[in-house]
């Protein structure tokens, strides 16, 4: 009890106007979504932390405490997107059986929606490439695998490449992006549903990964 028999008062409610207290999770996340939008807009050299932190409506130290610098910042909010989903693509293919038609419209369905539905990080990625080598290091570290795994592929079922694994799977992903980012021009009229789009993708893959005669 306070003197005079008052209850002790245990903390001031929040006053008028002042904002309730952010837990670090959702710190975190603002951050990470306001660095989406401004690498989208801006590229990795355009953006700035400040810019970020005015976007996310946090501090701009908060920034270097959970992230330490602009370039992982960057690499958490664009590029690890990107790395998990083709992690799991990869475990995914290995459980496949070899045949080309199923495993084109397995690499559609794992993709393609991911890249529709996050879009900002794909602009991100290219207003970002000629600014840092990151982005093409995560890349090629998919693109690697990708090939290493589509030998050995070809060469459990005796097939020969007619298009080199090399250029298969970086064209593949990028008639991936380049169907996301250039969609609205592409069908400004109207744009086909998406299992339409989908299924077309992947008959067009399947087509390009045709083994030699």
């Amino acid at each position: 009890m306070a003197d005079g028999g008052a209850p002790a008062r245990r903390g001031r409610p929040p006053s008028a106007g002042q904002r309730p207290r952010r837990s670090t999770k959702e710190i975190r996340e603002r951050i990470l979504e306001a660095a989406r939008e401004v690498f989208a807009q801006r590229g990795y050299s355009g953006a700035t932390t400040r810019q970020i932190a005015t976007s996310a409506e946090v501090a701009e130290p908060l920034i270097f405490n959970h992230f330490g610098n602009k370039a992982d910042l960057f690499a958490v909010a664009v590029l690890q997107p990107f790395n998990d989903r083709f992690a799991q693509f990869i475990v995914r293919s290995d459980t496949l059986p070899l045949d080309r038609e199923l495993r084109s419209a397995e690499f559609v369905r794992a993709l393609y929606p991911f890249l529709r539905d996050n879009a900002d990080l794909l602009l991100a990625l290219v207003k970002s490439t000629h600014d840092m080598e990151a982005p093409h290091r995560e890349l090629d570290a998919y693109f690697t695998s990708a090939v290493e795994r589509m030998r050995s592929q070809y060469e459990a079922a005796g097939l020969a490449f007619d298009v080199p694994p090399e250029l298969l799977v970086r064209y593949a992903f990028g008639m991936l992006a380049g169907a996301v980012l250039f969609e609205d021009w592409f069908f400004h009229t109207g744009k086909p549903p998406a299992a339409v789009e989908e299924a077309t993708l992947a008959r067009i893959l399947f087509k390009a990964s045709e083994p030699a005669k």
